[in-house]
């Protein structure tokens, strides 16, 4: 009798940790039918009603609250839920990766919701509710393997146009711009897109759309409206700096500064128009890279006489300790005889000081 005393408290505390940690647990097996087997079993003699009283005593133990600041919630579901929102509020989508390790645990839990959905469309029992599908549609959770594709290719695109400056994607050389998986997806997005217009069904959503759109996709392969904008943004720093020399490293705009190199690029390998080569040039934009850091040192200078009056360039103006050593150099230069007479018109023009 003493054993099976002892027999019965283990099986009420497993059960009952099993019904707070597993909810799936509570929808299809109910307390009193589990120990009724378990009686049946056993030979166990005791009232399923005191049994009950237990386990939701129990229960009632386990069940209290976090005592978390930010995730003070009764259930995991909603901890992992709010960490979800914290995730969609920092990086704009609800989309993890399926391996990512500053949080491992969020987005297995995200898997686990997917399966549980996928359980509900093919008529398998689910633990998830109509209230958490909702809850997370709300942060555009992505149910479907297709969709969680989808938006690993477009981070990818984001991630190129980071990088490069632009989307025109390519499956062939020049390698900058070499990303054939890539470039099929796009190709797909636009084939997608036509048919819509069409009035057909396709797997692009409005969302999709939005998110496109919003990064600057162009719907029929053309990127005139793309070249046009960066263009504007070179104008723009010509006004802000007297000059279109953006170097390969420019922070406050690194995707101007890719584009140029781009320009640059393209020119060499005779793939730029005659017409936006003139556009180039009719604004000052320089071919040639080394050309292009002398001029930034050139206005510098320039900029510098016009401000102060003088030529007493400090060793270290705004930041640039080079500066100093570079009209040094211009002087040695020219006493050698090495110095371009180009060059020496721009200076002259500046009215620079050979000597000191």
């Amino acid at each position: 009798n003493k054993m099976r005393q002892q027999l019965s408290k283990v099986i009420i505390g497993l059960w009952a940790f099993v019904s707070i940690n597993l909810p799936i647990a509570n929808a299809f097996a109910p307390t009193n039918l589990l120990i009724n087997t378990r009686q049946d079993q056993f030979g166990l003699k005791l009232p399923s009603r005191t049994l009950r009283i237990d386990i939701q005593s129990f229960a009632k133990e386990k069940e209290a609250p976090v005592d978390d600041e930010k995730y003070n919630k009764t259930t995991l579901w909603d901890t992992m839920y709010d960490r979800l929102v914290d995730y969609h509020a920092e990086r704009g989508t609800s989309w993890l990766p399926r391996a990512y390790d500053p949080d491992q645990k969020l987005a297995n839990w995200c898997r686990t919701q997917r399966f549980q959905y996928q359980n509900i469309e093919s008529g398998k029992p689910s633990f998830i509710t109509k209230e958490r599908i909702r809850k997370l549609e709300e942060l555009d959770f992505l149910w479907f393997p297709r969709h969680i594709r989808w938006e690993e290719m477009f981070q990818r695109l984001v991630e190129y146009k980071g990088k490069n400056g632009h989307m025109r994607v390519t499956s062939v050389r020049p390698k900058s711009m070499y990303d054939p998986a890539l470039a099929n997806w796009c190709i797909r997005q636009r084939a997608s897109f036509k048919a819509i217009q069409a009035g057909e069904d396709t797997f692009l959503t409005p969302t999709m759309i939005t998110k496109l759109e919003e990064l600057g996709f162009q719907w029929d392969g053309s990127y005139e409206g793309m070249w046009e904008e960066s263009f504007r943004h070179l104008l723009a720093f010509k006004e802000l700096h007297g000059h279109v020399h953006v170097t390969n490293y420019y922070a406050p705009n690194q995707p101007l500064a890719n584009w140029c190199s781009g320009q640059r690029n393209n020119y060499r390998m005779s793939m730029i128009s005659e017409e936006r080569t003139k556009r180039l040039e009719d604004v000052g934009f320089i071919w040639n890279k080394r050309t292009g850091k002398w001029l930034i040192s050139y206005h510098k200078v320039k900029i510098h006489k016009e401000k102060t009056g003088n030529w007493n360039v400090p060793k270290d103006y705004e930041g640039d300790r080079f500066l100093w050593n570079w009209c040094s150099k211009q002087r040695l230069n020219y006493k050698k005889g090495t110095l371009s007479e180009e060059n020496i018109q721009l200076l002259n023009d500046i009215e620079f000081p050979w000597t000191l």
